[in-house]
């Protein structure tokens, strides 16, 4: 008898466990479905007017709706440049602080082992991907990743189960031919190990292709997922194909000055600036479009064609994802977050036109097409494009700095714009609340230095940063530093001057009225605060007459040089020997 009682209760023993098991487990399984997918769009080179939505002349209509069912921001700001961008992204913490407080290919060489400045994500901070795990999502990467390029630092090491990435800059759009004299050669990395590309690649067509091929591929199809897509697209080479582009022949037919206004205009019309905001001209040093022969005037015509192309082939194939996340009941518990690391590229590649030619690219696109067409902005169509702001890429002026973000889900609001000043940064922790995690760094780690921007998006009467919050930047010797609508900027050379200078960016966002002599105080109460700011991460002063355009010219030029030397070598001594034998027979002729 007591030996069936002890069998009984130790059959109801395993019978209430398997059950609290299997409660639990429901409830985690339950748990993980309801956690949102992610899905991380980066656009590369683009301005905060480029996307249809925002009143730009491509044809966007994909991310056009996602911003229609969601919330715009037209107050985020990214660093000047890419790589420290993109280290901020994907952390959420300050870019000297995560090892990428510049461009390697903008340092001088004795710069590029010092703390901070290697140029690659250091291990004293963690991905969103890594943090993420946290929550059992699966994790993936197709694009740009330019954080990294060996196996310690590649994503498949830094939280991305599956990846297809650029470890570089940049590159061709359809093939493994380099953009820079110093970068020839571009990699791609498949999971972590070098890869040849498909014989069909365009890059937002294959990210695209390879993004759905890691959902197609995934065993754990019940866990939540997070997808960070960052296209080539804008970036230099310009390339599209020719679909894409013919219907654009015309419309940069008027120039950079005619654009530039009418972008202004159209932020005036969408309420992105105020009314009484004044407008900055085309830098008065630039190309005058009408001093352009018809044949100069054609070759930058295409080329913004060619740019308008490439941000529509990119949507296309984002609709594609769109689609494809429909078709498998996945898009109802998607939130999609979609904006460029920095302003556009006004980088002058004529100089390097004949390195590019000869290296398989061309700048027919009329004749040739889209594939090895050699397409850029240049520095006057950029700052067009970079309107109502100031400057461009590179630069610390708001058309450097100001950029797209778009925030669309179920749990964000609908068809809604805010003008709240917002920070790279910010998306990080943002994404961590969204999906239940803590928004502060892991213990051992280096602090989340933006703040979420989940209290704003429920409430946009609450902003991200109140009064006396202030958020500092620093990137390729141009620095700023934002204070309760307030701006302090120094840009660099050559269209900087490398002085301080004070902003009411709420009145004035063209920066055109410096209040540093008229508000002294608030002044030097943001200059000391930015001081703080550079001592804190570590901010190092470049050597006098830097400028980023300037090294990377340098560098080419060295290489190009290098490259040549054994041509030039031997043209001398063909000279000197055919000068020679001149010499000699001469000699004889007068002995005769």
């Amino acid at each position: 008898m007591k030996n069936r009682q002890s069998g009984e209760r130790i059959i109801f023993s395993l019978l209430f466990l398997l059950g609290l098991a299997n409660s639990f487990y429901s409830q985690t399984n339950t748990n993980i479905k309801n956690k949102p997918n992610i899905v991380l769009i980066l656009i590369d080179d683009s301005g905060l007017m480029d996307l249809g939505a925002y009143g730009g002349e491509a044809r966007t209509p994909n991310i056009d709706k996602l911003a229609k069912s969601g919330l715009m921001f037209t107050n985020m700001h990214a660093s000047p440049v890419c790589a420290p961008s993109r280290a901020m992204l994907i952390t959420g913490t300050d870019s000297h602080l995560a090892g990428v407080a510049n461009l390697p290919e903008f340092l001088p060489e004795e710069y590029q082992n010092k703390p901070g400045y290697a140029g690659v994500l250091n291990d004293n901070v963690q991905t969103i991907a890594t943090r993420l795990k946290e929550g059992n999502y699966n994790t993936y990467m197709t694009g740009k990743w330019h954080l990294g390029h060996d196996e310690k630092t590649l994503p498949s090491k830094r939280g991305f189960d599956r990846t297809f990435i650029l470890g570089g800059s940049g590159a061709s759009n359809y093939d493994e031919k380099g953009y820079l004299p110093m970068k020839p050669v571009a990699h791609w990395y498949a999971d972590g190990k070098e890869v040849k590309l498909p014989k069909d690649f365009y890059s937002s067509k294959t990210y695209i292709d390879k993004t759905i091929e890691f959902h197609e591929q995934e065993q754990k199809k019940d866990n939540p997922f997070f997808a960070y897509i960052a296209f080539q697209a804008i970036h230099a080479p310009i390339q599209a194909p020719k679909q894409f582009v013919d219907h654009y022949k015309k419309t940069y037919k008027e120039g950079w000055n005619k654009l530039r206004k009418k972008r202004f205009q159209k932020a005036k019309q969408l309420g992105f600036i105020p009314q009484n905001t004044k407008y900055s001209d085309i830098f008065p040093d630039f190309k005058k479009w009408e001093d352009l022969s018809e044949k100069e005037k054609k070759a930058h015509i295409t080329n913004m064609a060619v740019t308008a192309g490439m941000l529509e082939s990119m949507d296309y194939h984002i609709g594609r994802y769109i689609k494809y996340l429909t078709q498998k009941g996945l898009i109802e518990n998607t939130i999609f977050i979609v904006t460029s690391d920095n302003g556009p590229d006004g980088a002058d590649y004529t100089q390097g036109l004949m390195w590019a030619k000869r290296n398989g690219y061309h700048t027919d696109f009329d004749n040739n097409g889209g594939k090895d067409f050699f397409g850029f902005i240049g520095p006057e169509f950029a700052n067009a494009l970079s309107s109502p702001f100031s400057y461009f890429k590179y630069y610390t002026g708001e058309g450097g700095l100001r950029v797209p973000f778009i925030l669309s889900g179920k749990t964000i609001p609908k068809n809604k714009k805010t003008i709240t000043f917002s920070f790279f940064t910010d998306i990080a922790p943002t994404i961590y609340d969204l999906v239940g995690l803590s928004t502060k760094a892991n213990e051992g780690f280096a602090p989340i230095t933006g703040k979420s921007m989940l209290p704003h998006i429920n409430n946009q009467n609450v902003p991200v940063y109140t009064t006396n919050e202030g958020v500092g930047l620093e990137a390729a010797a141009s620095s700023a530093y934002f204070l309760d609508g307030y701006k302090i900027v120094k840009n660099n050379i050559p269209l900087g001057d490398m002085e301080w200078h004070l902003y009411n960016l709420k009145n004035d966002p063209s920066e055109l009225n410096d209040l540093a002599k008229k508000e002294p105080k608030r002044f030097q109460k943001m200059l000391a605060a930015y001081q703080t700011y550079a001592k804190n991460v570590g901010v190092l002063e470049m050597p006098e007459g830097y400028s980023a355009q300037g090294t990377v010219a340098k560098k080419s030029y060295i290489i190009i040089f290098k490259n040549l030397l054994p041509y030039l070598i031997a043209f001398i001594l063909v000279v000197t020997t055919i000068v020679i034998l001149l010499i000699r027979r001469k000699k004889i002729v007068k002995s005769k």
